[in-house]
């Protein structure tokens, strides 16, 4: 459970009597493990009571955390001082685990400080700040507190989560001066100087600089804590013996005392405020951007310390960064985007998907107010407008290499490249999306236009950092840090689901028998079936990683208190094996896990999975009511609008709209509404506490799960048409979403195989099906090897295919020849790519020259006329061949493009109907094949599928841009108006193929423009063809119709903004041919006031 940095440290702690303290970090994860099982198998029961073993377990943990907390506290100037306060801080955190339920309120009383107290500033001593947070959670005053007892336990709260400005800014309580209980009025006066050193602390940790107090400064907490040391330890004057001194003692405030004194040291050193100003910065502006910063996160980690000591920060310095997840690279891309703005200079943050574009421009919005924080540029605006970036702008690689094919020059003042999940880069076998191509292409582009931007790589999978880093000064010919510290604040242990090997050969002799018994089955009859249990137990890593088969170092517990029900299967040969009923057996440990009160994220297979997860649930556990917030509320309104009702929607609410469900799904069929409401109620400390997902929501999404729940290491490829084996990365990465720092430090990770493990305890033997997966969990969070997705191609084009696929593809992309140049950018954008770098290093230059040698000559062959080569621009935007392009061209020049939005829509369709194997070049296949299933997939060539795609097409396109819900459009694809379910094909048809169809309608609009910028004629593009793109995407019909959805925001649905439009119609002035979109926004606004005020008629007609 505990990577290097800390089990080193706790084997650092102080030598006690019958502690091994080897095998202690071993022995700390195996009472976790215990604990966390016990609680799911208990279903919440308090532990202590009802195991003996864990009885045994919670005292020894007791015992361990009674001895290192004394040593902590009382020996601050001791080396190991922070692994005694790791250790002692640790213990208590399992303690309280197991007691969860039944904890007592906390207290500073004059003998006692709470163990949730004393853990959480323990923590901080050990520079734990996750943990810290973590443990402050559990830090509530009795509601019969008095006011300062209750001040100092909030203080002590507020300082482990960060909060100081809620410390500073509260109202400091008075003593009862009135009283008679002078023992009670001494307490409270040591509470209070407590306070007051707390408070002072959180002053220190908000200044620049100290300043001393005779200068107007803050009086050192520490001060205060050693008043408080004095006054609650004094000797007695004439008492005791001869040669005795007797004390009169505060136990409670002096070891509170205690372990504050060597505290403000340690945390002002970790002060992110502290942060010295980077080259090139206005002290004032930096110190106002941390001051702005530290209201969130006020510490820095040790690893944020470390990459800042190296000079992270210093301008012409890149990095390469990978950190578990968890470890805190948002806060270190916060930081250097700050130097970046400061500096004047623009930022590009690259995600992976949409979803994470959206999250990142919210949570630079908070931090970075001052600025314009923007996402997914050009979604809004008409072809033919300049492309304006914001200060930061946050994209999807793919956008980012559209927009530079289309107007580099926006991109040229860049000072900062970040790339969050970088691991992207990686080819993926089979994969037809291109997104590695695409994200690489972004690199060398970017860096080509912006030679001085700094370039910062993120990722928690990354292995190769090193050679990553060594790549990017090879590109930038500048100084790029590699940060690769496998230290992180949180930790899981990891196990996987076995079965006792008696039972299952039991049950193996019940299916062989049942085989003789019944040869003409094709499975196992009902009565079989339901006598396959088995009893799941989980065998637990005591180390971070599976890298042992030592007995000693796994863990075997008990889950469930019950045999689950195996399932069976049919090899080829017709006999029965087992099989694991995996989404059975993970749903049940999920409902255990959640009546025990821990949030659990169970990752499923399939989209079909993860809902038959949730209908099951259930039935599980006792019902649950969820009432919905206001923003919640607002959600599943956009929801049901956008699909015709609540019956569509994947989660289903009570009459009184309450969830009772106790859960809900993630996937990507989702709406965007409704994956917000589904993170939000998990979110929620009073929300759901059990969510099925697929392993989209793995892509680096933060949710806070202190259960992670993997049914099946194979996932179902819809591509291959079949199970495929999950990728490590892709296993760990999933298993990383198991504690958060701040949330739940510790996560509880468990894998259900896809095939049945059984364990022999006796004789120590495992099922081979283990030895593979040992494979993938021996290995830490930065398992991937990042390759180059260029390399395969241009080996690909060496060997001669170049007119297909992928290859084809990437020589649209190559940048075009300049006349008269001395290199060919193309060429030069190849000589320095990651596989060229990899070549230089191995001192294979061969490789390197033939390949580019190949890639130059198999580059589009047409000889244009210069006049014409602005086409070449295009198919550089967009990937598609010169040929194609120029047939669309062609259709500009007739005249084909020149009517309505709908009417352009249809001449494209209509040059389809004659050339449909085309469709297939400008709509992704895959994109095809999931929304018309085995009958297209079937069709024996391009153009028969073709034709098949655009009968469908012409039918369900208009439907999409009339503005309905997407119930009708399901209605007309199944052809009946009942039993559409949850409208699955339609949101296959709104998410898959509706992005790609406003690409081919982007079309004409791109070509029209790179013409006339070509001639130097500044004619702007007809309105229809400049938004053409959007009212596809938007499911509009028109400009005015596009605009009234976009000045409306996307507060209120397209159904609404549709119906909105209709009732203003009457309202809109007519507009001209080649106006901005602008100025249709203004008409559209002018034609709202005018419909107000008819509105304002009406009513004072009715009065």
């Amino acid at each position: 459970m505990f990577d290097a940095t800390t089990a080193a440290l706790i084997r650092a702690a102080p030598p006690l009597d019958g502690l091994d303290l080897d095998n202690l970090p071993k022995r700390l994860t195996e009472a976790f493990a215990d604990i966390v099982s016990a609680r799911i198998r208990l279903r919440g029961a308090t532990v202590e009571a009802d195991d003996e073993a864990l009885v045994a377990t919670v005292a020894e943990l007791r015992r361990i955390a009674a001895a290192h907390e004394t040593y902590a506290a009382l020996l601050p100037d001791r080396e190991n001082r922070a692994s005694a306060a790791f250790v002692a801080a640790s213990a208590h955190q399992a303690i309280s685990l197991a007691l969860r339920g039944a904890d007592a309120p906390s207290q500073v009383d004059i003998a006692a400080v709470s163990p949730e107290v004393c853990a959480t500033l323990l923590f901080l001593l050990a520079e734990a700040h996750a943990d810290a947070a973590e443990a402050a959670k559990r830090i509530v005053p009795a509601p019969e507190a008095g006011p300062i007892e209750r001040a100092l336990l909030l203080a002590i709260r507020n300082l482990a989560q960060g909060r100081l400005g809620e410390i500073v800014g509260a109202d400091e309580p008075e003593i009862d001066a009135e009283g008679d209980d002078f023992g009670a009025r001494a307490l409270d006066a040591l509470r209070l100087l407590l306070l007051r050193g707390i408070t002072n602390l959180a002053r220190q940790l908000r200044l620049r600089v100290d300043v001393a107090p005779e200068a107007g400064g803050v009086v050192p907490a520490s001060t205060l804590f050693a008043q408080v040391h004095a006054l609650a330890s004094e000797p007695v004057d004439g008492a005791g013996a001869a040669g005795e001194t007797l004390l009169s003692l505060y136990p409670g405030p002096l070891h509170l005392a205690n372990l504050l004194l060597g505290l403000d040291g340690d945390l002002l050193g970790s002060a992110l405020s502290r942060i010295p100003t980077p080259g090139g910065v206005s002290d004032n502006g930096w110190w106002q951007t941390l001051r702005r910063m530290a209201r969130q996160r006020p510490y820095l980690w040790r690893n944020h310390r470390e990459a800042v000591a190296k000079g992270y920060l210093e301008q012409g310095v890149s990095s390469a960064i990978s950190f578990p997840t968890g470890g805190g690279k948002s806060t270190l891309a916060e930081l250097k985007i700050a130097t970046a703005l400061l500096r004047g200079e623009r930022v590009i943050f690259l995600a992976p998907t949409h979803a994470l574009v959206g999250q990142t421009q919210r949570s630079l919005k908070r931090i970075f107010q001052d600025y314009s924080i923007l996402a997914d540029v050009d979604e809004d605006v008409g072809i033919g407008d300049v492309v304006v970036l914001g200060e930061v702008t946050v994209m999807t690689p793919e956008r980012c290499l559209m927009l530079l094919s289309i107007d580099p020059d926006a991109f040229q003042d860049l000072g900062l490249i970040v790339f969050d999940e970088c691991h992207l880069l990686h080819p993926r076998e089979d994969d037809r999306s291109r997104r590695g191509l695409d994200a690489m292409l972004v690199i060398l582009n970017l860096t080509r236009i912006a030679p001085d931007a700094d370039l910062l790589l993120l990722s928690a999978m990354m292995k190769n950092t090193q050679e990553i880093a060594d790549w990017i000064a090879h590109i930038t010919s500048r100084q790029c840090l590699t940060l690769d510290l496998s230290w992180k604040p949180t930790r899981q242990v990891r196990g996987c689901v076995v079965y006792p090997a008696e039972q299952i050969k039991a049950l193996k002799t019940i299916l062989d028998q049942a085989r003789t018994d019944y040869p003409d089955h094709n499975m196992p009859p009902v009565s079989v079936k339901n006598a396959l249990l088995a009893q799941p137990f989980g065998l637990f890593s005591l180390l971070q990683t599976w890298s042992t088969t030592a007995r000693s170092d796994y863990a075997l517990l008990q889950l469930l208190g019950d045999g689950r029900l195996l399932s069976a299967g049919r090899s080829k040969g017709g006999n029965w094996y087992l099989t694991p009923n995996g989404n059975e057996t993970s749903g049940a440990i999920a409902a255990a896990a959640a009546s025990a009160g821990m949030k659990t994220l169970v990752f499923v297979q399939s989209t079909v999975f993860c809902e038959k997860c949730v209908k099951d649930y259930p039935s599980r556990v006792p019902t649950s009511q969820i009432t919905l917030t206001e923003e919640e509320q607002k959600w599943r309104t956009l929801a049901e609008e956008e699909m015709g009702g609540a019956g569509y929607c994947y989660m289903k609410l009570a009459a009184d709209g309450t969830l009772r469900a106790g859960t809900a799904s993630h996937h990507a069929l989702l709406l965007r509404e409704e994956r917000e409401l589904h993170e939000s109620l998990f979110r929620r400390p009073d929300g759901i506490k059990v969510l099925f997902a697929t392993s989209t929501l793995a892509q680096g999404m933060n949710l806070p799960s202190e259960v992670v729940i993997i049914s099946g290491d194979s996932r179902f490829d819809p591509q291959a048409d079949k199970m495929q084996k999950l990728e490590a990365h892709e296993l760990l990465n999933a298993a990383g979403r198991a504690g958060r720092a701040g949330e739940g430090a510790q996560g509880f990770v468990l894998l259900v195989p896809s095939k049945v493990i059984d364990f022999d305890d006796q004789n120590n033997q495992i099922n081979g099906h283990w030895m593979e997966l040992q494979a993938i969990f021996e290995q830490a969070d930065q398992c991937l090897v990042i390759d180059d997705p260029l390399k395969a191609v241009l080996d690909s084009i060496h060997d001669g295919v170049t007119q297909t696929g992928a290859s084809a593809y990437l020589l649209s992309k190559l940048p075009l020849a300049i006349a008269g140049a001395e290199d060919d950018p193309a060429a030069v954008l190849l000589n320095r790519s990651f596989s060229a770098y990899r070549a230089l290093a191995a001192a294979d230059a061969d490789w390197l020259s033939t390949r580019v040698a190949s890639a130059l000559a198999a580059r589009a062959t047409l000889e244009l006329p210069e006049a014409d080569r602005w086409i070449e621009q295009v198919s550089s935007a967009t990937g598609l061949s010169v040929a194609l392009l120029q047939q669309i061209s062609e259709l500009l020049d007739t005249g084909s493009f020149s009517g309505t939005a709908e009417q352009v829509i249809a001449a494209l369709l209509d040059w389809l109907d004659a050339h449909p194997s085309q469709l297939l070049r400008l709509l992704r296949p895959e994109s095809l094949e999931e929304a018309f299933g085995t009958p297209y997939k079937s069709l024996g060539d391009d153009e028969a599928r073709g034709k098949h795609a655009l009968l469908w097409l012409r039918k369900l396109l208009p439907i999409w841009l009339s503005g309905v819900p997407l119930c009708e459009l399901e209605k007309a694809y199944l052809g009946r108006t009942t039993n559409l379910k949850q409208c699955k094909n339609a949101r296959h048809f709104v998410s898959r193929l509706v992005p790609d169809l406003a690409f081919m309608a982007g079309l004409p609009g791109q070509l029209l423009a790179a013409r006339l910028r070509a001639a130097g004629d500044e004619t702007p593009v007809s309105t229809v063809l400049a938004t053409l793109s959007g009212v596809v995407r938007e499911g509009c019909d028109s400009p005015d119709s596009l605009a009234v959805r976009l000045h409306l925001t996307r507060s209120v649905s397209r159904v609404a903004a549709r119906k909105h439009y209709d009732a203003i119609r009457q309202h809109i002035q007519p507009g001209s041919l080649n106006e901005s979109f602008e100025e249709t926004l203004e008409r559209i606004r002018n034609a709202d006031i005018v419909a107000s005020f008819d509105k304002l008629d009406d009513l004072n007609g009715d009065s």
